[in-house]
Parts: structure tokens; C-alpha cells; sequence
């Protein structure tokens, strides 16, 4: 096993972990629009989206037509809205702005860890993250957490620029506008996340004080300020009751109200309390395990093969930086396991800076490239088709129509989305039976095992159209 210092990688390990890096990289690229978008998550991010660009409303995202969305602030419908007013509606678009985000991550990881060790080590540490299988798979998703990732590793990096160099102009406000950045991303747990990292790292190392004194803070929170108060403000003009809802609810009552009942447009996600951790585990694998063995080398006073003369104090700053996350929901009762990911960041670099870069190392990504490939081999075969509706509205995914179409008793935003905002809710008998004894012209589509229940009324009106393991397509009358 070659086992040698960062700075003397042998050519062959370079070229191999450059060929993984692009392998990983080209592969979550060519997979954006291989698979529909699935519910809840993206099809509700995706359709939500869509009414931005089709209401050319930019200020207030809507869960529906005319339905305000309070659970997020708009960065990540901005941007994927714009992305379909570019390249057109469809699951590439959607999630096309997402990787970039990722992307951007990973430049700025390669930058950071360049300035502190050497090239070899930057490369390095841009294995480790595209290789971490959460980072991977969550770049190519329609969600906020890659965005927030984006904007958790430019505060972190600038923070520490800005202290190290003392660059209070340039980084110091690049830290504030990636403050400001995470607020219009997640809103106030953005800056939770990071002040969570810099108190425990200030409050570790000693230099609480020193660590407040090296910001700009009048022209920086001027910068935040501008950047953030209005869209906050108009938001909460145009649909009055957005600020108390998204701040008490989605920030405090969500996580420390065990199955909180005030959530609008979902269900809470009902957790073990310190799930988080292991959370962290499958999500950062493989390199989760070698942090974890890192730190026990540590403990057994193991040297470790990095150069204090010139990243002195960097470890406690990423382990501060890396588990913010996982203290901030340690306690919290409705959680997902991608909330660890604004820490994958801080874990690339310090595996990176504080471990001998092996063909072992290689093989970690290459078995993640594996997985990867074989999570997207599986989700092009249809396996995952009880998730979406493209396949009941059109494999084409670009469902046009001359009926009015219903869905009955529930409306996924699948539905919403592949119908270009058609799909409409119908949950009343009553109804139906109006509509049919009236000749109106319609699709409706019924899980199969609800139909029976409908069977009598439906039959003598409509002809199946199309059907899937989940529901039936019939075109009445």
C-alpha cells in the first residue's frame, strides 16, 4: 500500500483521483434528467417553482395557486425558476442549479485547503467530498440543502480568511453577504449553524474576544441588512403572517415540539432524540469512518501528518464547524437525515489535512462511484415509480390536455407538476356524481385500491385510459 505525505502523491494516485473526481462529477451531471421528480420533496420544490415563473411572482413563492408557501425563503425557487425560464420545464432544469451550487462548494473547499496545506491535499480533499455519499446524492436534488451547503462553506472559509490574514475588508464581508445569503436560502438557522461553529471554536481555542473584534461589523451588518430586509419586508406585506409562522413555527417549534401539528404544508418527521449522529454516519460514509479513526489515533496520541507551523488552530475549527449541525438537532424531535450536511465541508478538509493520502483512499471513491451509479441505475428503472405521477401523465413528462383533470382524495405535487398545474383536488361524492350526471368531459385518476369503492358510479362513464401500480387514469364522458 503506497502511504506517503500530501506533498509527494505519486503521479498515479493524482491521475486516478482526478479520474474519480470527474467520474462522480460527470455521472450526478448526466443523471439530472434521467429520473422523474419525486414527491414530496422535489416535486413540491419543482411545482412550486413553476407557479413562480408561470405567475411571475418573485417575491412570495406559492404552494399552489394563490396559497402562499411561508415554509422557506425564495432563494432556491429563484433560482430554479429562472433555471426553466432558461432551458424549459423539465427534471434537468429543476435540479440543474442545485448541482452548481454543489459545484460551487467544491471550489471553494479546494481554494480553502490550498491556502492552508498545498495543492496535492486541495485535490485530495476534493475527493473526499464528492465522494461522501450525501454530498453526492443531495447535489442533484431539488431541495435547499445544497444551496445551504453552498453558502455555510463560504461563511466558514471567509471567517477564517478574514481571521487568519486579518482581511477584514474583502473577507469580512464576504462573510456577511454569505450570512445574508444563507437567510434568503433557510432563513435564521442558517445563522445558527454558523455561529453555533464559531462560539464553540472561540469559547475552545480561547480567543472569544479577539474572534468578535476581527469583523467589520458596522459595514458588514449594513451589507446583511441590505441584502435580507426587503425581501423579509415585502414578503410579509404581500401575505401578512409569513414572519411569525416561518420564525416561531419553522424555527422553533418544529424542532423541540415533538410532532408538531402547525406545519402547513407537511407532516412532522418524528425522530429519536441524537438520531442526528447517526445520521452522520450513513450520510458521510466512507469518510465518516476515517474521521472516526482519526480521532482515535488522536486520543491514542498518534501523530498525525500535518504542518502546525502553518494551519495552527484549523482543527478545532473544522470539528467546530463539522458538528454544529449535529449539536443543533442532537435535541430535536423532527428532523431529516440531510440536515448534516452543512458539516461535510469542514470533514472534507480535515480528513484531508490530517491523513496520508493512500490508494485506500482511492478505492473509497471508486465504491462510492459504484453506489452511485447503482442508486441511478435503480431509480431509471422505475422502481421508484409509486413516487412520482410522470408515468401516469405522460412518459414524455410534458402532459398537455383538453379535459379538466381530477385526482380523487389526494393530489400529489407530482401531479400538480407533470400536469403543468392542472391536476386539480376532488374528495367529495357528491361532486362527482354532478359532474357526471351533467356530461362534463374529465380525467380522473383514483389509486386502485379506492376504486371499487367508486365502481358503480364510474363504470357505465368512463373507459380506463392508463394505469400504474398506484392509480388509474379514466376518461369520463
Amino acid at each position: 500500500m503506497v502511504n506517503v505525505n500530501n506533498n509527494e502523491v505519486p503521479s498515479s494516485l493524482l491521475y486516478w483521483a482526478a479520474l474519480l473526481i470527474l467520474s462522480l462529477i460527470a455521472t450526478r451531471l448526466i443523471s439530472l434528467g434521467l429520473f422523474p421528480l419525486y414527491d414530496t420533496t422535489e416535486a413540491r420544490y419543482s411545482e412550486i417553482a413553476r407557479i413562480m415563473l408561470e405567475t411571475n411572482n418573485w417575491v412570495t413563492p406559492q404552494f399552489d395557486y394563490n396559497i402562499p408557501f411561508w415554509g422557506k425563503p425564495p432563494f432556491q425557487t429563484w433560482i430554479s425558476a429562472l433555471s426553466f425560464s432558461w432551458l424549459g420545464i423539465n427534471e434537468f432544469s429543476a435540479r440543474l442549479p442545485h448541482f452548481i451550487c454543489g459545484l460551487i462548494t467544491c471550489a471553494l473547499i479546494f481554494r480553502f485547503t490550498q491556502s492552508l496545506t498545498n495543492k496535492n491535499t486541495a485535490i485530495y480533499a476534493l475527493l473526499i467530498i464528492t465522494s461522501s455519499l450525501g454530498f453526492i446524492l443531495a447535489i442533484g436534488m431539488v431541495m435547499t440543502d445544497s444551496a445551504l451547503l453552498m453558502a455555510n462553506t463560504l461563511a466558514m472559509v471567509s471567517y477564517w480568511q478574514c481571521y487568519s490574514k486579518s482581511d477584514k475588508i474583502f473577507y469580512g464581508h464576504l462573510f456577511f453577504f454569505a450570512l445574508a445569503l444563507g437567510m434568503l436560502i433557510k432563513g435564521p438557522v442558517a445563522i445558527v449553524f454558523i455561529v453555533l461553529s464559531l462560539l464553540c471554536w472561540s469559547l475552545w481555542q480561547g480567543n472569544f474576544k479577539e474572534a468578535i473584534k476581527r469583523l467589520p461589523w458596522l459595514t458588514g451588518m449594513c451589507l446583511f441588512l441590505l441584502l435580507t430586509l426587503p425581501w423579509y419586508i415585502w414578503a410579509e406585506i404581500r401575505t401578512p403572517g409569513f414572519i411569525e409562522y416561518f420564525i416561531l413555527g419553522e424555527h422553533i417549534q418544529r424542532f423541540l415540539v415533538s410532532g408538531w401539528q402547525g406545519d402547513l404544508y407537511g407532516t412532522a418527521h418524528v425522530k429519536p432524540r441524537g438520531i442526528i449522529w447517526l445520521y452522520w454516519l450513513i450520510c458521510a460514509s466512507p469518510w465518516s469512518f476515517v474521521a472516526l479513526s482519526l480521532l482515535v489515533k488522536k486520543y491514542r496520541g498518534i501523530e498525525l501528518p500535518h504542518n502546525p507551523s502553518r494551519i495552527l488552530g484549523i482543527n478545532k475549527y473544522l470539528i467546530c464547524w463539522m458538528i454544529s449541525p449535529l449539536l443543533l438537532f442532537t435535541m430535536a424531535g423532527n428532523i431529516l437525515p440531510i440536515y448534516v450536511l452543512p458539516g461535510f465541508s469542514a470533514l472534507a478538509v480535515l480528513v484531508a489535512i490530517n491523513s496520508n493520502w493512500t490508494r485506500t483512499s482511492n478505492y473509497f471513491a471508486l465504491i462510492s462511484l459504484v453506489l452511485l451509479g447503482i442508486v441511478i441505475v435503480i431509480l431509471n428503472s422505475g422502481a421508484m415509480d409509486k413516487k412520482t405521477e410522470a408515468k401516469l401523465l405522460g412518459v414524455d413528462r410534458s402532459f398537455s390536455q383538453n379535459s379538466q383533470l381530477y385526482y380523487w382524495n389526494k393530489r400529489p405535487f407530482s401531479a400538480q407538476f407533470y400536469s403543468k398545474g392542472q391536476a386539480q383536488l376532488l374528495n367529495s361524492t357528491d361532486e362527482l356524481q354532478r359532474m357526471l350526471t351533467a356530461n362534463e368531459r374529465f380525467l380522473i385518476a383514483i389509486k386502485n385500491n379506492e376504486f371499487d369503492n367508486l365502481k358503480n358510479m364510474l363504470a357505465t362513464a368512463c373507459v380506463l385510459k392508463k394505469q400504474t401500480e398506484v392509480r388509474m387514469l379514466l376518461q369520463c364522458n
